[in-house]
């Protein structure tokens, strides 16, 4: 008897399975109540070709996309929800691209930065390996040697390969209590608080003191004058800068369990200039 032929058209992964892996690794349940992380577009019964990793899709990554691509981002594309979609304005046009080309989104966003991001940052880039997470992971403290705050600055610049960073000095409230202020001498740095992307919302779980120093990006003015006030120094170290790391990490989970995935550059939307001033 003929044996029947075997078929030889193997089936495409399907994005159910990479969503599994993800929710293994950086559990969707713990990311922050307002927060948009997993399956931002597409469907789990979906199969797909590629899968694509950057920080997050813009325009230009969404036009250069092959059809049925599983892109996998730190940023979700949505966030606020929209009773209506415009396609021709952001991030709806993004989302009408994607789905033309049958693409899906997966997004780990804040569970990310609790499982992985904000530890990766401390030990690896900035080299404060005895750092530990508070309890919901958001943010990373511990002690350092004393150093001035603009030394500081300048250090984690470097370590971050930042074109710049800013820095607020903290009020000392003791200091400027006291009809005296002949003995204030020792305004170093001896303990730094680090969260990745936008960390101002988290001032209120730390006791202030002059010698404590916050290390997060998107300081407006007005959590710089809280903080200020609090006598806490801030270091303002760039979102970009503080999460471009995502796409590394998370290539090498995926190439640890089998999967090879294409890394497109999403570049810092900011450009840094410098004026010469006579």
């Amino acid at each position: 008897m003929q044996q029947d032929k075997q078929n030889t058209h193997q089936k495409n992964p399907k994005v159910g399975e990479i969503y599994e892996l993800c929710n293994t690794i950086s559990p969707f349940n713990t990311q922050e109540s307002w927060d948009k992380s997993g399956l931002n577009l597409g469907s789990f019964h979906n199969e797909y070709t590629d899968i694509v990793l950057c920080l997050e899709v813009n325009l230009a990554i969404a036009l250069s996309l092959k059809p049925n691509t599983l892109l996998i981002t730190h940023h979700p594309l949505f966030f606020n929800p929209t009773a209506q979609m415009i396609t021709d304005t952001y991030p709806h046009n993004i989302a009408a691209i994607l789905i033309r080309k049958n693409c899906s989104l997966i997004s780990l966003h804040t569970n990310f930065d609790k499982s992985h991001l904000n530890t990766y940052l401390t030990h690896q880039i900035l080299q404060w390996h005895h750092f530990v997470p508070s309890e919901d992971g958001l943010l990373m403290s511990g002690k350092i040697p004393p150093i001035s705050l603009q030394k500081l600055a300048q250090d984690v610049c470097k370590k971050l390969n930042a074109p710049s960073v800013s820095f607020v000095q903290g009020d000392d409230i003791t200091f400027l209590n006291q009809e005296s202020q002949a003995s204030h001498t020792n305004d170093a740095i001896t303990e730094a608080y680090v969260v990745c992307g936008s960390g101002c919302s988290l001032l209120s779980q730390i006791q202030p003191n002059p010698h404590i120093c916050l290390l997060t990006g998107d300081i407006k003015h007005h959590d710089a004058m809280m903080a200020k006030s609090m006598g806490i120094s801030l270091i303002d170290i760039g979102h970009y800068e503080s999460e471009k790391y995502f796409v590394e990490i998370f290539d090498s989970i995926l190439q640890n369990v089998g999967y090879n995935a294409i890394i497109m550059d999403c570049k810092n939307p900011f450009y840094f200039c410098q004026a010469k001033h006579q």
